[in-house]
């Protein structure tokens, strides 16, 4: 079968569509969802047809039974649904209404990547003598000031998206075109960060060898971005952190500072509200918590 009637064969040939556009971050997720169907079925082909809801509930089953988390299913069924889309477009595969609805497409919060507000006045405080884990302490300031930018979008942002104190730039993840004022604290972060090589497009030195294996330079900066999280973490005695902790900690405190989610949602970029929402729903847990604590007081005088 080729890809005109191998569903697997059309999922290789988005990938390498998404490589030639360069976007592989996406290519990379993309093709770590047709390794699992391929483990699944045990060979490289599947015809169109074969996709249906039965066969769709079986895979689910198989991931479960791998002990995946319901993150990562829901993840490789989008990459599934979005393929399969593409194929409908394409006209070579039938539209099925309501294919995906007996899967599992949505986002749980499983684990509290959120910090408060403590955490950042601890994290004021600058790191001596160690230079690599004072730029990590830096750096982890530098994504929450600008708005929780994912660290994704600061390794590729040119010099060219910053002018004066405005930032504009385009998220990798999503395509959405965001404007950020860099406050002056940010701007003396981004000083001290900053590239030094004056030749290079980019504005921070995650990239050294631009046109050169570019993904696997991000892919190795923010390995070594999240190790030296842990070891700052532990340095000041502080919960864990990692690259996103930043972004959902700035979505939490907004929202408690009671924004409007939708504002928040316009600020971080997102699709919708409802991406947004899955952010502070551990706040929100909490706040519900605190609630029933002080009806509870009330009530009974406790």
């Amino acid at each position: 079968m080729d890809n005109q009637t191998n569903f697997l064969a059309y999922m290789a040939s988005v990938v390498s569509r998404l490589e030639g556009e360069r976007r592989h971050g996406t290519a990379h997720v993309y093709r770590s969802t047709l390794k699992r169907i391929m483990e699944f079925e045990g060979r490289t082909s599947l015809a169109f047809g074969k996709v249906t809801p039965l066969w769709l509930k079986a895979f689910q089953n198989y991931l479960t039974g791998r002990q995946l988390s319901w993150n990562t299913i829901s993840t490789y069924m989008r990459m599934l649904r979005a393929v399969y889309s593409r194929a409908v477009d394409d006209g070579l595969a039938s539209w099925q209404p309501r294919l995906f609805k007996g899967v599992y497409t949505g986002t749980r919060v499983t684990v509290k990547r959120a910090v408060d507000e403590e955490t950042f006045r601890k994290l004021e405080v600058p790191v001596e003598p160690s230079e690599p884990l004072e730029r990590t302490r830096l750096l982890f300031l530098l994504l929450f000031m600008l708005r929780g930018i994912p660290f994704v979008d600061i390794a590729y942002m040119r010099r060219c998206d910053l002018r004066g104190d405005t930032l504009t730039y385009r998220r990798r993840k999503t395509g959405a075109w965001l404007t950020v004022k860099v406050e002056p604290e940010a701007m003396d972060i981004i000083r001290r960060l900053q590239s030094r090589d004056e030749g290079s497009p980019y504005l921070f030195p995650f990239i050294s060898c631009p046109g050169h294996g570019e993904y696997r330079q991000y892919s190795n900066a923010l390995r070594r971005f999240n190790h030296r999280l842990k070891e700052l973490a532990l340095h000041m005695g502080i919960e864990a952190l990692s690259s996103y902790s930043a972004r959902h900690s700035w979505a939490t405190i907004a929202n408690y500072r009671n924004y409007q989610p939708e504002l928040i949602s316009n600020a971080m970029g997102h699709s919708s509200v409802k991406v947004t929402e899955t952010y502070f729903k551990k706040h929100t847990d909490e706040r519900i918590d605190e609630m029933n604590r002080g009806i509870i007081s009330y009530v009974f005088a406790v």
